[in-house]
C-alpha cells in the first residue's frame, strides 16, 4: 500500500482518479502558468475502462500530491487516450485556468491608464478573468505610479503585465489558485532550507556560463516634456547597472520599450540585469518525495532562498541560491522533486542601481567567475 504522502490524485467533479503511472506537475518563475501531466498505461486484459473515466479538454480539476494540493483552479488542456492489442493508455495534461490571460488579449475599452499604479492596473485588466494580482517581498517603489500607459494593438493580458512589471524591478510567480504574484526578493534574504551533498541531495549537476554576461547594463529612455521637465532632463533618461564581477569590457545598452522618468529606468535596467543573472548560473537538485517540511511542498517555494552545500559543484563549497522551478514526479525511478536553482540576485536584479550615467552594483556575488 502506497504512503499517504506519495499518492497523486487528479479530483474533477468531486471525483478523484488515483493510480497513476507517472506523475509530473511543475511550478516556475520562468513559465508562469504551472503545468501537470499523468499517465497511466495497463494490459489490455486488465485495464480499466479508460474512454470512461470523465476526464475531458476544459474540464476544471485540482491535483493533489499527497493530499496537499498542489495545482487548484486547474483546467484540463490535453487528453491523450491510445491503445493496441497488448496495451491500453492515457495521459492527462493541463495547467491552471489563468493561462487564459497568455491568449487573450486586453479588453478594446482599456487602452489607456492615467495615474495608476502596477497593481491597479494589473487588476484593472485581470477583473474580467477572475484573476487577481498582488505584490509579495521587497515592495519599495512597486506602487510608483505611472503617469500614462497605453496598451498595444493585439497585446495579450499577461504580455501588459510583464511589461509593466519591467519598469518596476518586478517578477511574476504563480500565486494561489489563479491568482498571480509580482515579486521580488528581499536583500539578504535568509534560507528556508538546507540542501547538504552526501546527506539529502540525490543527485545534482551546475552549469556557470560566462558566455553572456554583461560588465553594465543600461536602460535608454525619454519622458514627455512639461513645465518642470524639459531639454536634457526629458531626451536623455537613463538607469545603469554594473556587474563589478567582470572585469572584461562587455557592455549592454538598449531603448526602453516605453516612456519613463529616471526611477523607471534604474528599475528597467536592474530587471534586465535579474534576467542575465539568471542565465550565469543554473543548478539542478534532486531530492527525496514532495515535501519540503511535513506542511508545504517544494512547488510552494518558487522564488525563495536556500543554501546548498556540495564541493563537488562549487569551488567555494556552499552557495545561497533562489528557487526558479520545481518539478514534482512519481513514476520508475520513485518519488522526487527536482529543484532548479539561480542566483538570488535574478529575483531583485542585484538591488543596486545609479541613474544618468553613475555607476552602481549588479549585486553579484565576490569571486563568481573565478
Amino acid at each position: 500500500m502506497p504512503k499517504p504522502q506519495e499518492v497523486a490524485s487528479i479530483k474533477v467533479k468531486g471525483k478523484s482518479y488515483l493510480n497513476w503511472q507517472t506523475v509530473s506537475v511543475t511550478r516556475s518563475g520562468v513559465e508562469l502558468f504551472p503545468k501537470f501531466a499523468f499517465t497511466a498505461a495497463a494490459p489490455a486484459e486488465s485495464a480499466p475502462d479508460f474512454a470512461s473515466m470523465k476526464l475531458g479538454i476544459g474540464d476544471a480539476c485540482e491535483v493533489l500530491l499527497g493530499g496537499r494540493q498542489a495545482v487548484s483552479e486547474g483546467r484540463i488542456t490535453g487528453r491523450q487516450p491510445a491503445y493496441d492489442a497488448r496495451e491500453h493508455g492515457l495521459q492527462i495534461t493541463g495547467t491552471t485556468r489563468s493561462q487564459v490571460i497568455a491568449r487573450a488579449t486586453v479588453d478594446h475599452n482599456q487602452g489607456e491608464f492615467k495615474g495608476y499604479t502596477l497593481a491597479q492596473i494589473a487588476n484593472s485588466v485581470l477583473k474580467p478573468y477572475g484573476i487577481k494580482f498582488s505584490l509579495k517581498g521587497d515592495t519599495s517603489d512597486a506602487d510608483k505610479v505611472f503617469s500614462k500607459i497605453n496598451v498595444q494593438a493585439g497585446e495579450s493580458v499577461f504580455a501588459f503585465i510583464e511589461r509593466l512589471c519591467r519598469f518596476r524591478n518586478i517578477y511574476l510567480l504563480p500565486g494561489e489558485g489563479a491568482d498571480i504574484v509580482g515579486y521580488r526578493l528581499k536583500p539578504k534574504a535568509g534560507a528556508i532550507a538546507e540542501l547538504e551533498e552526501g546527506r539529502n541531495v540525490l543527485a545534482a549537476s551546475a552549469v556557470f556560463d560566462y558566455a553572456d554576461a554583461f560588465s553594465e547594463i543600461q536602460s535608454i529612455g525619454q519622458q514627455p516634456g512639461n513645465d518642470q521637465t524639459f531639454g536634457d532632463a526629458s531626451r536623455d533618461v537613463t538607469g545603469l547597472v554594473k556587474n563589478s564581477a567582470v572585469t572584461e569590457h562587455a557592455p549592454f545598452h538598449f531603448i526602453a520599450e516605453m516612456p519613463g522618468d529616471q526611477a523607471d529606468m534604474r528599475m528597467r535596467a536592474a530587471h534586465e540585469n535579474g534576467f542575465n543573472l539568471a542565465n550565469q548560473i543554473n543548478v539542478n537538485i534532486k531530492v527525496q518525495g514532495w515535501f519540503k517540511d511535513q506542511n508545504t511542498l517544494w512547488l510552494e517555494h518558487i522564488g525563495d532562498v536556500v543554501s546548498v552545500y556540495s564541493p563537488m559543484l562549487f569551488t567555494k563549497d556552499r552557495m545561497s541560491l533562489a528557487i526558479q522551478a520545481v518539478t514534482s514526479s512519481q513514476g520508475p525511478q520513485g518519488t522526487t522533486t527536482d529543484i532548479n536553482l539561480v542566483l538570488p540576485e535574478a529575483y531583485n536584479g542585484g538591488g543596486q542601481t545609479q541613474s544618468s550615467g553613475a555607476q552602481g552594483s549588479g549585486g553579484t556575488p565576490a569571486g563568481l567567475y573565478t
